[in-house]
């Protein structure tokens, strides 16, 4: 009896061991393929790693020199970190650092130099109309140079029409940029029939206008950069969209429709985003005067920043939506702590 069992269990043994030993070749088959595979990859893995280190070193040394900056440190004061160039972009103030690059056998950008991008708005602090009167009035006189002192202006007078933009008012590119005087301007750009070829989107990249008179722009187009300085009203509707936009109407500025911007809208009398029109983020809609003055939010219209009426009153009904950031988006021109909000590789 005793031997019928040992003998049994010997042969269980066996035919357990039996059944092992497929599953423990399969598993060394296919470790020595993952080692065949990664002994075939070491090149490019070593470039991929050292592209990768590299990159973070720049990233941490521009970053590094912005913080710098913003402890109050001098341009030059660590020598190993890059100096900042500082200029103003609409609102915003822009930051750009160049980082000399240090790549072996990895891919070069801009001649081994790399450049980077800060964007900063300042702190929300307490400030009185008077202040936010003269804050108004540096954006309204940035805005204007930087149009009439741009390439290319084009002078003209009179009420003025475009359907398109053709080539005898481009300048670099798609660039446009004009002076009308004693006259309204109106963009009919895009859409169907006399606007354009079936609906087709239009697409330009850069527009800029000082007018004396009113500014209509509507249809179907996506401007890159898109600079308006009006003595009447500005009104944008339609499928009007721009990746970044400057816009003051002295008598006022109003957007309806699908149109979808990011950037400055600014009146010293009226300001109103109605109809599911859309500011993304980082926007500021400025409604300065010293009385009056009304910004409005309406019929289930979108803001994303800082949507200010500092002597009036701000109207928003219940459709409409505020994602307020004034507390870190205010202008450049009020006096507080800058704060990035938004960086890049250029």
């Amino acid at each position: 009896m005793r031997l019928n069992c040992q003998m049994s269990h010997q042969l269980s043994r066996r035919l357990a061991r039996g059944n092992a030993l497929p599953l423990v070749l399969g598993v060394l088959l296919v470790l020595s393929i993952l080692v065949t595979a990664m002994l075939r990859l070491p090149g490019p893995l070593r470039r991929t790693v050292a592209l990768v280190a590299n990159e973070t070193q720049e990233m941490y040394l521009a970053e590094s020199a912005v913080i710098a900056k913003l402890d109050g440190f001098p341009d030059g004061y660590f020598a190993e970190l890059p100096t900042i160039e500082s200029r103003v972009l609409g609102p915003w103030t822009e930051w750009r650092t160049s980082v000399l690059t240090n790549r072996e056998c990895v891919r070069q950008f801009d001649g081994g130099v790399q450049k980077f991008q800060f964007l900063l708005g300042n702190e929300f602090g307490r400030y009185s109309t008077s202040e936010w009167a003269r804050c108004a009035i540096t954006l309204e006189q940035n805005l204007k140079e930087r149009i009439l002192q741009s390439e290319g202006l084009k002078l003209l007078s009179g009420n003025r029409r475009f359907f398109k933009l053709d080539s005898t008012l481009m300048g670099r590119g798609s660039s446009v940029a004009m002076n009308v005087s004693a006259g309204d301007l109106t963009l009919d750009l895009g859409g169907a029939g006399a606007f354009g070829k079936n609906g087709d989107r239009v697409s330009v990249r850069s527009f800029m206008a000082n007018v004396e008179g009113d500014v209509k722009i509507h249809g179907n187009v996506h401007f890159d950069t898109l600079r308006i300085y009006a003595t009447g009203n500005v009104l944008l509707q339609g499928l009007v969209s721009a990746d970044f936009v400057e816009i003051f109407g002295l008598a006022g500025v109003r957007v309806s429709g699908d149109v979808s911007l990011v950037g400055l809208l600014l009146s010293k009398q009226n300001v109103e985003i109605s109809d599911h029109a859309k500011m993304k983020f980082p926007s500021v809609a400025l409604a300065v005067g010293y009385r009056g003055n009304r910004l409005a939010l309406l019929e289930k219209s979108v803001f994303e920043g800082a949507a200010l009426a500092p002597s009036g009153v701000v109207d928003r009904d219940s459709s409409a939506v505020l994602l307020d950031s004034a507390k870190a988006l205010l202008p450049f021109c009020m006096e507080s702590r800058p704060v990035v909000f938004a960086r890049r590789r250029l």
